[in-house]
């Protein structure tokens, strides 16, 4: 198994702890029922974000080749794969990937370049899955 997230989980995940929290004790004392009901849907998005951190953080290194990040493209109910610095993230649930396509990028390729010369930090990938490494051909 390979850490392929970033340092930053841990304090992630003492965030959406302490939110659980106040969430939880929130709920108990509200009457509204439509508080509630966001209170109970902002709980669930918490629990989701701690599910998200331990499951990107560790997991079974997938080596995938170009022309396997090619089939990733988000159509034909596929998932929408990206590689970017060699680590393949999954953009299938990132809303400013709809329809698998990013300011005119498209899913299923290494855009590396393309990432660096517009956003050129990492902070950007940090809360995406990494679903595995690019293996570099030969």
């Amino acid at each position: 198994m390979i850490n392929l997230a970033g340092e930053n989980k841990f304090e992630q995940i003492k965030k959406s702890r302490s939110k659980i929290q106040h969430y939880r004790n929130t709920i108990s004392s509200t009457m509204c029922p439509v508080r509630r009901q966001w209170l109970e849907n902002q709980l669930i998005v918490e629990i989701d974000n701690i599910i998200h951190c331990i499951e990107g953080n560790y997991r079974e290194t997938r080596e995938i080749t170009i022309e396997e990040l090619s089939s990733f493209n988000g159509t034909e109910g596929r998932p929408a794969y990206a590689a970017v610095n060699g680590i393949v993230y999954d953009v299938s649930n990132e809303a400013t990937w709809g329809g698998a396509t990013h300011f005119g990028l498209v899913a299923g390729k290494d855009l590396t370049a393309q990432f660096n010369g517009c956003h050129g930090t990492a902070a950007v990938l940090s809360q995406l899955p990494k679903v595995g490494i690019l293996k570099q051909s030969t």
